[in-house]
């Protein structure tokens, strides 16, 4: 046997063999350093798009320039507007319950209802001054419940509020005052004048809380909503003002 041949046997004896220098440990390095290498691409990927998905999401969620502000004072606004309009609201009820209740009590009047209004209601002719500051005598709210009778269109007043109250003032030049104490703390003041004519000219009724806040109902030989309208009496007495001042169903405060 020659020595080629030789060779070529010993070739085909270890052909499927690693090299002698093959290094196991190597190896496995390898193979875990392609691992990591496959995850943080993986990871990068879902970051960047993460990144891309917010970079669309948060320009309409993130203030802008001035944007903060705005949104503060349009907050602060719709706060104070809500706060008005639930004022309103509940001035509202309370005239439109004023409002079926006198149809209970008075058959012969028709089209009723009510004209309140938060703060000084002022008459025809007349403008209030805006001020900045409520005075001590401006009523929280006040205005007129409108009806017709057989003669025509008229109105009680109504006026609502800490305004305080003077027996001696409410009584002085009336032909008929009393107190009418309620069974929840409250009195009701009647009064009725003839000012210096033969029938009653004007009837008047104040529900005294004992917090201090004051309700006056009255009724005039005028309409008293526009100042026009002269009858010989008062188209409602004492006795029908008195049972719209204490319905229970009205909540005056």
């Amino acid at each position: 046997m020659s020595e080629q041949e030789i060779r070529e046997g010993m070739l085909l004896a270890v052909w499927d063999e690693p090299p002698l220098d093959f290094d196991p440990d190597q190896l496995i390095r390898r193979v875990e350093q392609k691992k990591s290498r496959r995850r943080a691409l993986v990871a990068v990927g879902v970051a960047t798009a993460m990144i891309a998905v917010a970079s669309f999401s948060l320009p309409g969620l993130l203030p802008r320039d001035g944007d903060g502000q705005l949104a503060s004072e349009v907050q602060t606004t719709q706060s104070s507007h809500a706060s008005a309009e639930s004022e309103e609201k509940r001035v509202q009820r309370i005239g439109d319950t004023l409002a079926d209740r006198l149809k209970d009590v008075k058959g012969d009047a028709k089209d009723i209802y009510a004209s309140l209004r938060v703060g000084e209601y002022g008459y025809p002719g007349y403008q209030s001054v805006p001020t900045t500051t409520k005075r001590p005598s401006d009523p929280d709210f006040s205005g007129f419940v409108m009806f017709t009778d057989m003669i025509g269109p008229t109105a009680v007043r109504v006026e609502a509020g800490r305004f305080g109250f003077s027996e001696a003032s409410f009584c002085g030049g009336a032909t008929t005052c009393r107190q009418v104490p309620q069974s929840d703390g409250t009195v009701v003041h009647e009064a009725e004048y003839d000012e210096g004519g033969p029938d009653v000219a004007r009837a008047q009724v104040a529900r005294v809380y004992q917090s201090g806040f004051v309700v006056r109902m009255s009724s005039h030989n005028y309409n008293p909503s526009t100042q026009a309208g002269l009858r010989q009496t008062v188209p409602v007495r004492v006795g029908v003002l008195t049972t719209l001042v204490t319905d229970p169903a009205v909540a005056w405060q």
